[in-house]
């Protein structure tokens, strides 16, 4: 597979967030349990979510400056954030910082406005590459936590996450020249928003579910982990791939996502919630249209949206077994949906 300079830069970008990513990720919903009792979770993510939803409107317009601008301040505080969380001395303090963290969204259009301009199925593939990491991030992070604990291993990981802008500022890109458009908000704007949902319901709980219930060691978890990531990697590269079946493709990610409820047979049951790793990337394909800054802008704010409701609902719902299978209901009915959409 060749790739130009433009698509090396951005996958170097992404590997290097990658990284930190999945190193720290299935270890955040444990480390947060210490600040509030486990049914409460989703409200720490309401607010960090929450915090984000303007973010990629924000970016949208300072990429009218510099395209690379959002991308550094995004992933450079970011960064910062996940640094800080293990110094958090209460719930406010761990608020802060980890909504710190999702300033992250705040450099998704520009990422996704360049890789959408080197050709259709790129940013697919890049998000496929990206979750190459995966493979071992999970793991090691466990290693980390169980032996090092899980000061040093946020600090590492969001040291990582700040240096993710590097391989792009070298880069050369136009600044973008599009005004602001005025969205034109339909039913069809908020389905991003919906097909996140049952991602979001889970996100808080998944892992820390089969953590608990099957009273597994954090190597265990990581390794449950790096195998939902592989998964999601293999299927999110067939979807670059077969980029033309994005409606189909996208309609089984859902379905295989919905299979999640079924955790309490066996722990390895979680690793379906992998499938979230090619949802988000069609999901983007699948509603993008003119694939400017604003438009995905637009879908990225859409996606926040949908976490946000998620977590809300997770909020409601206080028993996880009955939200699990909500979710994956949701997910099941969601995939049927979309198979059976005209495009």
């Amino acid at each position: 597979m060749i790739m130009n300079t433009k698509e090396r830069s951005l996958l170097g970008s992404w590997i290097i967030w990658s990284v930190a990513y999945y190193m720290y990720y299935p270890f955040i919903s444990i480390y947060l349990s210490r600040f509030v009792e486990e049914s409460k979770l989703s409200l720490f993510f309401v607010v960090f979510q929450a915090v984000s939803l303007p973010l990629p409107l924000i970016g949208a317009r300072l990429s009218k400056r510099n395209r690379i601008l959002p991308i550094i301040i995004g992933m450079l505080v970011g960064g910062i954030g996940m640094i800080m969380l293990p110094f958090s001395r209460n719930i406010l303090e761990a608020t802060i910082f980890m909504s710190l963290n999702y300033f992250i969204s705040l450099s998704l259009p520009s990422y996704y406005s360049l890789m959408s301009e080197v050709g259709e199925g790129t940013i697919t593939r890049i998000w496929s590459l990206s979750i190459l990491p995966s493979i071992i991030m999970p793991s090691l992070g466990g290693l980390l936590a169980q032996y090092f604990g899980l000061r040093l291993l946020f600090m590492i990981g969001g040291i990582v996450l700040a240096t993710s802008f590097l391989p792009m500022v070298n880069s050369s890109y136009n600044s973008s020249s599009q005004s602001l458009l005025n969205f034109n908000i339909t039913i069809r704007s908020f389905l991003p928003a919906i097909l996140i949902l049952p991602i979001a319901m889970e996100f808080p709980y998944i892992y820390l579910v089969v953590y608990n219930y099957f009273h597994l060691t954090k190597e265990y978890v990581g390794i449950i982990a790096t195998s939902a990531e592989i998964l999601g990697m293999l299927l999110t590269y067939l979807a670059s791939k077969l980029i033309f079946r994005k409606k189909y493709l996208l309609s089984l990610s859902l379905f295989l996502f919905s299979l999640t409820s079924l955790y309490f047979l066996s722990p390895t049951i979680a690793i379906f919630f992998g499938c979230w790793e090619v949802i988000v990337p069609l999901t983007l394909e699948y509603f993008s249209s003119r694939k400017t800054v604003y438009d995905f802008a637009l879908i990225t704010t859409m996606q926040g949206l949908g976490w946000v409701l998620g977590y809300l609902i997770d909020y409601f719902i206080p028993n996880i077994s009955l939200l699990l299978l909500s979710s994956s209901l949701i997910a099941f009915l969601l995939a049927l949906m979309i198979v059976f959409t005209k495009d």
